[in-house]
């Protein structure tokens, strides 16, 4: 038999045979652009499982006149959080056949955020996700066209008509309030620059000494990147006098603070306890074990797309978008050994 006399790969067409409806009928179950009754819905889907069939998303983009894809904006992008994230909305994109795409912005480069957002929708996504955890991604805010559906990934809450954010205020006082509850009189803190928003670990942490009517001493900022700055921050700590607890903005740094006060000649947990937040997969087997906060970056993911792919749909079927409305993502605190009662 001659190597095209045969199809290897399912089409449309073959689609609607089997299912005994018309080929616009497929399509317009496939791109949601009309309603299609439930049973022909089941008919089509049916035959689209016993196929194979994969819809084209050339074809697609040109029914649509844009991608079956969704574009996110991040910055630092192989940060556990951020590389996370993306898994989740990767997830999401995957599952309803869209192509996944991240366009990366850099801090120190402001000035190329307007021309890399411009060009990065040159490619006709079908929606955005822009992750707002510093200045890039507010930046990047600002030359999203309005009428391109849109989610936004951290920030202030209620910044965004659609917006996903973590517990990550709400974590960083709960394992503030964690250290004072064993007794210690004070908490250093060592974490990363602040972004923009006001929903960061650290504010979680100074809410927490207010309430305890503790005078909260000054953050010690560290690179996000280079942990020799956070080795040399335990060292510091380790002078101070009042220092029986540090919570560090995550579990490398945390890992490296205890590096540095051993260095110092201090002993964890028994001198300073020392607490991380993320808990990654290395904190158990660290020692002590490390006591921690976890965040499900990879639901934030998914819920983003999700809202996302909502707003599309009702775009493409003509309809009125989606309530506006703001996600937590909660966290979940995880206790190890890390941290003891304060001894006195």
């Amino acid at each position: 038999m001659p190597r095209n006399a045969q199809r290897s790969t399912p089409v449309i067409k073959d689609v609607a045979k089997l299912a005994g409806v018309s080929a616009p009928t497929v399509s317009r179950y496939l791109n949601g652009t009309a309603k299609v009754n439930e049973e022909k819905r089941e008919r089509i889907a049916q035959a689209i499982k016993l196929l194979g069939y994969k819809p084209s998303v050339v074809a697609r983009a040109l029914a649509n006149k844009e991608m079956d894809s969704v574009m996110v904006f991040a910055t630092n992008s192989g940060t556990f959080s951020t590389n996370m994230t993306s898994i989740g909305v990767e997830n999401g994109a995957r599952e309803r056949n869209y192509l996944f795409n991240v366009t990366t912005l850099s801090e120190d480069r402001m000035d190329e955020v307007r021309p890399t957002v411009q060009m990065a929708l040159g490619a006709n996504p079908a929606g955005v996700v822009v992750y707002e955890y510093d200045h890039a991604g507010a930046e990047a805010l600002r030359y999203i066209p309005d009428d391109i559906p849109l989610v936004i990934v951290g920030g202030n809450a209620g910044e965004g008509r659609y917006q996903v954010i973590n517990s990550e205020r709400e974590g960083g006082h709960l394992m503030t309030r964690y250290l004072l509850g064993l007794g210690h009189r004070t908490v250093y803190h060592v974490g990363r620059p602040q972004g923009p928003s006001d929903n960061t670990r650290t504010n979680g942490w100074r809410d927490a000494m207010a309430e305890a009517g503790i005078a909260a001493p000054p953050v010690i900022e560290v690179s996000a990147t280079d942990l020799s700055e956070s080795v040399e921050a335990g060292r510091r700590i380790a002078g101070f006098d009042d220092a029986t607890a540090v919570f560090a903005g995550n579990d490398e740094t945390a890992i490296a603070v205890i590096k540095g006060l051993r260095e110092a000649g201090k002993r964890v947990p028994e001198d300073v306890s020392v607490v991380g937040f993320d808990n990654r997969t290395f904190g158990p087997l660290w020692t002590p074990p490390l006591t921690s906060y976890s965040q499900n970056f990879v639901e934030t993911g998914e819920r983003a797309f999700s809202m996302l792919y909502e707003q599309i749909q009702a775009r493409r079927g003509g309809q009125e978008p989606p309530k506006s409305r703001l996600e937590t993502v909660r966290g979940e605190f995880v206790e190890r050994g890390s941290a003891l009662p304060f001894a006195g």
